[in-house]
Formats: structure tokens, C-alpha cells, sequence
């Protein structure tokens, strides 16, 4: 195996009336033209559950089923995993210098954000083409 480097470009930030990614001022440039999207995805480090116990667990139990599947890490959105990064698409409300204001974001106050990244038409499929197991299957109407 290797090993490389990443570096945090920022951070969330969760206030009484904001939710936004504050990028740290070296990657500002970065934001060129990014207020002319509606929508981001948000790579961010799961760093609640950066620890040798859940980056070793292979299975999980993903939440809000009607029955418990236990299933494979990497058949799940469980943030326990090899790698604790979190994937979040998001709606870009407004752009203030380095802050991206969204609408929410399935991460806490202070964690590190690794990226961000437009959201493009051909990023969706049509649920219709979407193959879900039977425990997933109820999302397709949400």
C-alpha cells in the first residue's frame, strides 16, 4: 500500500442562523465562479470517527430501516470506515469572500473539509436507472 498526503481547505462552520464552508484564505482563488452553481458536493473528514476501531470495522447497519441489514462498509454511508470521508451534496445559497453558505450539511461544527466540487446535470441518474437493494428501496421517493 502507499500513502499521500491531504490537505484541509477549510472547514464547517454551524451557527444559530448560518450553515456555511469557510475556506482558509490560501485556496480562496480556488472560489473563482463557484456562485454561478446552485449546488456543491462537500468532501469532509469524518474526524469524530478518525480512530483505529472504526477505520478497521468492515460492516454496518445503516440507519432508518424498517429492519436491521447488516451490510458491508462500502455498501453503506456508515461513518465508520478506512477512510472517515464524507460526501454531502449540497444547495449554494450565497458566496461571501471565502464562506460558501448551504442550506445544510450531515457534518458538525469545525470539521475539516477536503474539497468542493460543482454539481453537474450529469451527475444524477433518473431513479428510474437507480439499482437500490430491497433495504434502500424507500429512498427512491424521497
Amino acid at each position: 500500500m502507499s500513502s499521500f498526503g491531504i490537505h484541509q481547505i477549510g472547514a464547517v462552520r454551524i451557527e444559530k442562523e448560518a450553515c456555511y464552508i469557510e475556506i482558509y484564505q490560501t485556496y480562496t482563488p480556488g472560489l473563482r465562479h463557484i456562485e454561478n452553481f446552485s449546488h456543491v458536493y462537500v468532501l469532509w473528514w469524518i474526524s469524530m470517527r478518525d480512530n483505529p476501531k472504526d477505520r478497521s470495522n468492515m460492516l454496518a447497519t445503516p440507519p432508518r430501516l424498517t429492519k436491521p441489514v447488516e451490510t458491508g462498509v462500502f455498501s453503506s454511508r456508515s461513518p465508520a470506515r478506512p477512510n472517515p470521508i464524507g460526501l454531502t451534496k449540497v444547495k449554494l445559497l450565497k458566496v461571501e469572500n471565502n464562506r460558501l453558505y448551504i442550506d445544510r450539511i450531515d457534518a458538525i461544527d469545525g470539521t475539516p473539509v477536503l474539497d468542493v466540487k460543482p454539481y453537474l446535470p450529469g451527475d444524477s441518474i433518473p431513479v428510474d436507472e437507480i439499482k437500490l437493494p430491497e433495504w434502500f428501496e424507500h429512498l427512491k421517493n424521497k
